[in-house]
């Protein structure tokens, strides 16, 4: 039935939303270091917390991961020993989770239920998923005195009760600790900054019952330490020597568990300030705990990064509860005088199985990649770009990002090693033009033809650690069908003065794009109040400020730092204009360059095979998007980077079939060749050569865009009648053009 419907609104759109409608494009090859991806298009990682679910009632559980950097959801199904990225289930999830999210089942019916972080403590939402159905979960609310209740946990006895308040950046431990049946938590004090309060939970005690979430706080102060800095405690209840305070006051997590083996709960602590996971053993009892040592944890292969956070759950399918590691930090931090600070976020995912049991479990550390080891995975800040890398007529692919393993950005190249119509992509350069001795960060690439010679220039921004400011380049291109580069030849664009003398700074985006049709790339810039401003081309490389709220895109606290994308989306024959931001969603409007505003642009485009329905989508916070033919089709697909290191692939659900030769159109045809330029026009991407009648090659070799309008020069022809020969694979096509 779903499958009907998908194909009914597809043939029948009802509306202009249903000219730009996607699925998730999953089985595209990608191939490096001699294996294939098998989660290519999964999206990336930075700062996962991991959780297990049965999402699809098959006795299994699944993989539940939440990214703090990006804000997202990642779901991944268990099947046949492997995991299977499944996004559908990710749109059940509430979208109050914020900061932190454990699954854990507090009212005991066998369905994990959602423990999540508010601005006032701790949010619960109850698992309400009927039998056999999608994932469906209700908000409680919590008794906070007479007549009254609220959104947040409480602690306290009779009609004394506050929230159980926790710092946003703080990680908590739940679990039932002490065996009796119900969920126990432990948080750092709120407050103290470096004490870990233990709340017990009353449930089973007072009322006989596992769903009470009745909490009791046991002390402020469990086992009697402090945790003044990193790696420096304060035991047996003394205080820190720096005047009684802790050094750092940042984010702290927290995982209650026996990691000793002698039956008694011990406590894994890290700090946001600190790249260490400690192990604090309890030489005591629960009720009585004793704590007077701190050793790095898990000791060899330890975790090496800032506010290493270990969740325990089994990942591979062996019944034991493995530990993963990963950062949670809400950003990353790049502070480049000090190197214990740099994060690699495409290897920020630390497993160590367990070898042990539950119980007493032994760990072995096994990867730094769980997971990103199988993606199309950069790091963060993955930014796609298209060209005809190697000249044989298809797309490869390009992707710059936010900074590499040596700390400096670089662009990598996966070459098309299948076809035009089905694209296997192949990592054959991880440091394009050895970028990276460019020392820049955050770097931002695209295609573009910036000196009207009809070649696809490299334009890119870059952010100097040296001085933090951010720039706008370009590398023209020294060949026409193909890529060929110099980092020597790049060139500075300047942009114009702009209001309260604002300048381009690290998170902002510059798409090129000639917005009014007279034959000039100007700019649209995505500012970080949420601005897109249109600098229109006066000629060369200079730009003057048309506007500063394009598509009546004014300051917003919810859109920032857009970046844009144009092809012909629909196939109707005009440019439409793509906009992503940091909520991860796309936004498109048909034919901008007539629109007024961005109002109406369609959001619910990608298509959700459990709902049966189109959706909007979070693709990974921060996005970049860019509109290219990779399957030989009447509509192009969306290519979309994002924040965390990862790409996503939009294959357009009514792309259509190309004809077996192309269409192709020139005009004006006579072109005068002082006041015009030959407009060139193909359904897919070709290389093409101008000769003369005499069969001489002229000039260079051109690049043409597919779906779009190509503009060839032809001011140095002498009048006469020429060819335009257009290749594509092995095949060629004659057009003919007279020069006045």
């Amino acid at each position: 039935m779903r499958r009907f419907l998908h194909a009914a609104l597809i043939l029948f759109p009802l509306s202009l939303q249903a000219q730009f409608t996607y699925t998730l494009e999953d089985s595209v090859l990608v191939t490096s270091a001699e294996s294939n991806l098998d989660l290519a298009w999964a999206g990336g990682l930075n700062a996962p917390q991991y959780n297990t679910l049965d999402l699809d009632h098959d006795g299994k559980d699944d993989l539940v991961v939440y990214d703090r950097m990006a804000a997202k959801i990642s779901t991944f199904l268990q099947q046949d020993g492997r995991y299977v990225y499944t996004p559908a289930y990710e749109r059940f999830f509430p979208t109050e989770i914020i900061n932190w999210l454990l699954l854990r089942d507090y009212d005991c019916d066998g369905r994990k239920d959602i423990f999540t972080g508010d601005n006032f403590g701790i949010r619960v939402f109850r698992n309400i998923t009927p039998d056999g159905g999608l994932p469906a979960w209700k908000h409680i609310r919590f008794y906070s005195g007479s007549g009254m209740s609220d959104a947040v946990l409480y602690k306290g006895s009779g009609e004394i009760k506050t929230n159980l308040q926790m710092a946003p950046d703080d990680m908590p431990s739940i679990s039932d600790v002490d065996g009796d049946g119900d969920l126990d938590i432990f948080s750092i004090s709120f407050g103290s900054n470096g004490t870990v309060g233990y709340y017990k939970n009353l449930g089973m005690e007072d009322h006989s019952r596992c769903d009470s979430l009745d909490f009791k706080r046991i002390t402020a102060k469990w086992g009697g330490f402090v945790e003044c800095g990193c790696g420096n405690f304060a035991f047996d209840n003394a205080a820190c020597f720096t005047g009684g305070r802790p050094e750092h006051a940042g984010g702290k997590s927290l995982l209650v568990q026996d990691f000793t083996h002698d039956g008694i709960p011990d406590i894994l602590l890290s700090e946001a300030a600190c790249n260490h996971l400690w192990l604090l053993e309890n030489k005591g009892t629960l009720d009585a705990p004793i704590i007077n040592t701190n050793v790095n944890f898990p000791g060899v292969t330890s975790p090496n990064f800032l506010y290493p956070a270990a969740y325990y759950e089994d990942v591979d399918f062996d019944g034991k509860k493995d530990i993963i590691v990963s950062t949670n930090l809400p950003s990353k931090q790049i502070n480049r005088a000090d190197p214990a600070t740099f994060i690699d976020l495409a290897r920020s995912s630390w497993l160590y199985k367990n070898n042990g049991t539950n119980i007493d479990p032994s760990l072995a550390f096994v990867k730094n990649n769980f997971l990103q080891d199988a993606m199309l995975e950069v790091g963060d800040n993955a930014v796609p770009a298209f060209l005809d890398y190697d000249g044989d007529g298809d797309y490869d692919l390009f992707i710059s990002q936010n900074s590499s393993d040596i700390i400096y950005a670089t662009i990598q190249v996966y070459e098309n090693t299948g076809s035009a119509e089905l694209p296997i992509f192949t990592l054959v350069d991880p440091d394009y033009l050895i970028f990276t001795s460019l020392r820049l960060y955050n770097v931002k690439i695209q295609f573009a033809d910036m000196d009207a010679n009809g070649s696809n220039d490299l334009v890119f921004t870059g952010t100097s650690p040296d001085d933090g400011v951010t720039r706008l380049y370009y590398i023209p291109n020294r060949a026409s069908g193909s890529a060929n580069f110099s980092l020597n030849d790049r060139q500075l664009i300047t942009l114009p003065a702009l209001p309260n003398n604002a300048t381009l700074v690290s998170s902002e985006n510059i798409l090129v794009v000639d917005v009014n049709l007279d034959r000039r790339p100007d700019l649209l810039y995505g500012r970080t109040n949420g601005t897109l401003f249109y600098l229109r081309n006066t000629g060369g490389l200079s730009f003057v400020l048309e506007t500063s709220a394009y598509l009546g895109l004014t300051s917003s606290v919810v859109r920032q730092n857009i970046a844009c994308a144009v092809g012909d989306l629909d196939g109707d024959g005009t440019v439409d204009l793509v906009m992503g931001d940091q909520t991860g969603v796309l936004r498109i409007v048909s034919n901008f360059r007539l629109a007024t505003q961005a109002e109406n642009a369609s959001t619910n485009i990608l298509w959700n095979p459990l709902l049966g329905e189109y959706e909007s989508y979070n693709l990974g916070g921060r996005v970049w998007p860019v509109a290219v033919n990779l399957f030989s089709s009447a509509r192009p697909a969306l290519v979309v980077g994002n924040m965390q290191g990862g790409i996503y692939i939009l294959r357009h659900d009514n792309e259509g079939v190309l004809p077996g030769d192309p269409a192709i159109y020139l005009g004006p045809n006579p072109v005068a060749r002082q006041t015009q330029r030959l407009e060139v026009r193909i359904d897919r991407a070709a290389t093409a050569q101008i000769y003369s009648i005499t069969g001489q090659a002229v000039g260079r070799p051109l690049y043409l865009h597919g779906q779009q309008t190509n503009d060839v020069p032809v001011a140095s022809l002498a009048p006469g009648v020429y060819i335009l020969r257009v290749a594509i694979g092995h095949k060629s096509f004659a057009r003919r053009f007279v020069v006045l």
